[in-house]
């Protein structure tokens, strides 16, 4: 049974559809985890802000209360950071995932383009076959 032209046509037809999903997908979450990055380095530029500033702080405390404050205050930045770093994380696994459906979308759709060029070349043989067997057909009646 041999595939039809159209059949195989509509084949990378809908395979080019759904790697283009998948590259829009990837670029969404390349975006992502490229925002999820620059947050944590906002988070750790913070930090840097709090303990330069807590430097001064700490040099004025005169009690252990004080001091309690100063590390509360750099706690909180910590965590924004390690909360940071947790998201970036999961944009980056996602990015991963994207990036593999995306090759393989693309691969399938090098193998629909191929079965593409298969049945046009066995369509063109065929049409060149059937012509030729046509002209010795008609060159053998004439004599």
């Amino acid at each position: 049974m041999t595939i039809k032209p159209r059949v195989a046509r509509a084949l990378k037809d809908a395979r080019t559809r759904l790697r283009d999903v998948a590259a829009a997908a990837h670029s969404t979450t390349s975006a992502e985890r490229d925002r999820r990055a620059q947050q944590l380095e906002d988070e750790h530029a913070s930090l840097e802000a709090a303990l330069d500033q807590a430097a001064g702080t700490l040099a004025a405390a005169h009690s252990v209360h004080e001091l309690d404050r100063v590390a509360e205050s750099t706690g909180v930045y910590r965590l924004a950071i390690l909360d940071a770093a947790d998201r970036h994380a999961a944009a980056i696994a996602a990015t991963e995932t994207t990036a593999t459906r995306l090759r393989e979308r693309t691969r399938q759709l090098r193998t629909a383009e191929r079965v593409v060029e298969i049945v046009e070349d066995y369509r063109t043989k065929t049409e060149a076959t059937a012509e030729q067997r046509g002209a010795d057909d008609l060159a053998g009646r004439r004599r």
